[in-house]
């Protein structure tokens, strides 16, 4: 288990738990916001998350300047109302332009490995996911006419197959990239592996106010996974095992969506 490095002295090494903290809290309440109806709050928001990264750019280290970084860039990237799935890329390539710009931005190394692949953990993580879901939407019945009515869901269905499978992919791909990738070592980093696990989970789960599953049971379930997906991170030391089984939820709803289209 990773524990905070004891070479930050401990006034700096709380600086940049705070500041880990106010950057996550922000990414929070831009997700859990809708931007068209509070296009000030949201604003604010960003104009804050990009306020943080500069002042831990100036006054933390490594790990919280990492996350402060990644974060301002995903908020102002859901500021600007593009899909989330665009979002992410813009945000990911904000970062790694600023990491280039500035080392010190980057997160610890080795964090982009692709690890082990132990089966049977990767299979249970990605085996809950279609119970879950399917006990959300029947317990829940949430109001998802904001997704069945988008207008690039009107097509036919081998599309919608096809369009399904490459969202599948690359909404788990960037996910984990961001959460288990980038902010969950950099949490550990000033955190301890077992505090980054929840927090990442944390972030992950408000990041659904809005999404799939929804609202504050989709949250408490898209963070409990989260954890689930922290821990297999941890346990194959790299990204391949929890981008599978991140891809098995993401391919489960499609699936349901298309279910409902049709």
């Amino acid at each position: 288990m990773q524990e905070p490095t004891s070479a930050f002295s401990e006034p700096k090494a709380r600086a940049d738990r705070a500041l880990s903290l106010v950057s996550l809290g922000l990414l929070a309440l831009q997700a859990a916001l809708d931007a068209p109806a509070f296009p000030k709050a949201t604003l604010a928001a960003a104009a804050a998350a990009a306020l943080v990264a500069l002042l831990a750019a100036r006054v933390a280290q490594g790990p919280a300047r990492a996350v402060a970084a990644l974060v301002a860039c995903i908020v102002v990237a859901m500021r600007l109302g593009v899909v989330w799935q665009l979002a992410m890329v813009l945000a990911l390539a904000a970062y790694a332009g600023l990491s280039r710009l500035a080392p010190a931005l980057r997160p610890p190394e080795g964090w982009r490995a692709a690890g082990g692949l132990p089966k049977r953990w990767t299979a249970l993580v990605g085996g809950v996911t279609p119970v879950a879901l399917v006990g959300w939407l029947a317990f829940a019945r949430p109001d998802l006419r904001d997704i069945t009515g988008s207008e690039l869901l009107q097509v036919s269905t081998p599309v919608l197959i096809a369009g399904g499978a490459v969202f599948a992919v690359l909404n788990a791909t960037l996910e984990e990239v961001i959460w288990r990738g980038v902010l969950q070592p950099s949490l550990a980093a000033a955190w301890g592996a077992r505090v980054a696990v929840v927090l990442q989970a944390a972030s992950f789960g408000a990041q659904h106010a809005h999404g799939f599953p929804r609202g504050l049971l989709g949250v408490f379930l898209a963070g409990s996974w989260a954890v689930m997906l922290g821990l297999l991170r941890q346990r194959s030391r790299g990204l391949l095992a929890p981008v599978l089984a991140h891809i098995v939820a993401d391919a489960t709803i499609a699936a349901l969506v298309i279910g409902m289209l049709r």
